[in-house]
């Protein structure tokens, strides 16, 4: 399609099942080793036939392209840190003191998430939209060049030594989901 490949499975509305998703990861996988770049789809969309496949993936080429170069030679590593529940706001004191007490948690947070992400960024092509996935924990998604990897994993090492009241965990390499552009 265009100097695209395109790799599909037919799969009836009724077998989206947790086996399929899960073979389809595993395609997805293989495909990453055999090819420097590869935009993975989201399993979630069936299309109803070829035409509507080669119209689908047409209308995104250039898209599709831009995605491809840009993570060409690329992995996703994921991370994810938990830091110990907060030091809980004091009680008793006024409304503004009970404000600046959040203000300032929510400063030393900011300051600590910087830390952590900007040593992994510098190693990294791209970074997903950094957040919290609720309570104290960050997580974020790197696009690392493959060449990389060693060194984003050396450094995830010295932040963890550097903060052991933290669980950090990268995972991956994976395919580039987070990084990578589907067809619609």
């Amino acid at each position: 399609m265009g100097g695209l490949d395109v790799v599909v499975s037919n799969v009836a509305d009724d077998e989206v099942t947790q086996d399929a998703v899960l073979k389809h990861a595993e395609v997805v996988e293989q495909l990453l080793g055999r090819s420097r770049a590869v935009l993975p789809a989201r399993f979630d969309r069936p299309l109803a036939d070829e035409e509507e496949l080669n119209t689908a993936v047409s209308a995104a080429a250039r898209e599709l392209e831009r995605g491809l170069r840009r993570v060409r030679g690329c992995v996703e590593l994921g991370l994810r840190v938990i830091a110990p529940s907060a030091e809980a706001v004091p009680k008793g004191g006024s409304g503004a003191d009970y404000m600046h007490a959040r203000l300032a948690e929510e400063r030393r947070r900011r300051r600590l998430l910087d830390e952590l992400d900007a040593p992994l960024a510098r190693l990294s092509e791209a970074t997903a939209p950094a957040g919290s996935s609720g309570g104290d924990a960050f997580v974020a998604s790197y696009l690392v060049a493959t060449r990389n990897v060693p060194a984003f994993r050396k450094a995830v090492d010295a932040l963890e030594e550097a903060h052991p009241e933290l669980t950090i965990v990268c995972t991956g390499p994976w395919p580039p989901y987070s990084f990578g552009t589907g067809v619609e």
